[in-house]
């Protein structure tokens, strides 16, 4: 992917905790400068950012969110705009989560503690399908 076409990618956080939220933004941020990051604390706020036309690329979902869990939170993206992609990030690394995840249309999984390590690298697989 060329430099300009990465300033034309949007990635968005959604993560209700400010520290985690920080973090993952900086490490999106370092990884991709040339992509535009958009964060979201809320399910909520994240749909609406995912219905903005130019819509996000890649989201990266935690599943742990208020009033709203990230894997509603999946299947509403999905079903809207199916061009979306889709990584959880969650601390519930439990197959239950993870297939429940896979069932509403996640692209991939990243356990938060495998963040340092998987994140980046799932992100960039996604991109390349871009």
């Amino acid at each position: 992917m060329s430099e300009s076409s990465k300033r034309d990618i949007t990635i968005l956080i959604v993560e209700d905790h400010p520290a985690t939220l920080a973090e993952v933004q900086r490490l999106v941020s370092e990884a991709f400068p040339a992509c535009r990051t958009l964060t979201a604390g809320s399910a909520e706020r994240a749909l609406d950012l995912c219905m903005d036309h130019p819509a996000p690329h890649v989201v990266v979902m935690d599943i742990g969110l208020p009033e709203m869990d990230g894997i509603e939170a999946t299947r509403r993206i999905r079903s809207a705009v199916p061009h979306m992609r889709v990584v959880m990030h969650s601390n519930h690394d439990l197959p239950i989560y993870r297939d429940g995840a896979a069932v509403v249309g996640a692209d991939a999984f990243v356990s938060k503690r495998e963040t340092v390590s998987e994140l980046v690298p799932a992100i960039a697989r996604l991109l390349t399908g871009l």
